[in-house]
């Protein structure tokens, strides 16, 4: 919730609203412009039963009677619609005052980042890693998609086997077939 300061003046503020009786004096305190005036419109009724039918704004308006805290507390958007009501100078200033009680957007921080690790440099890392927990066996690291291709090669050749094995014929059936396609005799002078 933004702490709001117009014309060097705080608005109060209670559980998420805005004090109109704070507005009402910094905008020049004229009879006419009393909350209570304010908040019988109809339009602003209507604005009111709008804000409060969406869960995520909660209450639209109160009014407090006694007490330290006692007058017309509203909504952020009730406070611009007051604004308005009351004249395009004061409704500019509102504007300008929510703005500024806006905290700064954080600046950007650009970070570098660093050289990518070469990969003898990351073996080398791996390899001292493993050293020093006592590893003396060779560590190899292989890329996962190098680990991929050689799993299906090894599945392409567990097919050819399984191929020679139920058929022993196959790999004779298959050097013919590769003898006639190509017109080329392998072995024979």
């Amino acid at each position: 919730m933004a702490h709001l300061i117009i014309s060097s003046k705080d608005i109060r503020t209670l559980d998420g609203l805005y004090s109109l009786n704070d507005l009402h004096k910094v905008a020049g305190g004229e009879k006419r412009h009393e909350p209570n005036r304010f908040i019988r419109i109809e339009k602003t009724k209507e604005l009111i039963e709008e804000i409060e039918r969406c869960p995520e704004m909660g209450i639209g308006a109160k009014a407090i009677r006694g007490g330290g805290n006692q007058g017309t507390w509203v909504c952020k958007e009730l406070v611009y619609a007051y604004a308005m009501w009351i004249s395009p100078k004061f409704n500019l200033q509102v504007i300008r005052a929510f703005d500024q009680a806006q905290p700064p957007e954080p600046e950007s921080v650009q970070h570098t980042l660093p050289a990518p690790i070469q990969d003898d440099e990351k073996l080398k890392l791996i390899n001292d890693i493993a050293q020093s927990l006592g590893i003396e066996e060779s560590i190899v690291v292989v890329p996962a998609a190098d680990i991929m291709n050689m799993v299906e090669t090894i599945r392409k050749y567990q097919i050819a086997v399984n191929q020679l094995q139920t058929n022993p014929l196959w790999i004779d059936e298959t050097i013919e077939r590769i003898k006639n396609t190509t017109g080329r005799h392998f072995g024979e002078g």
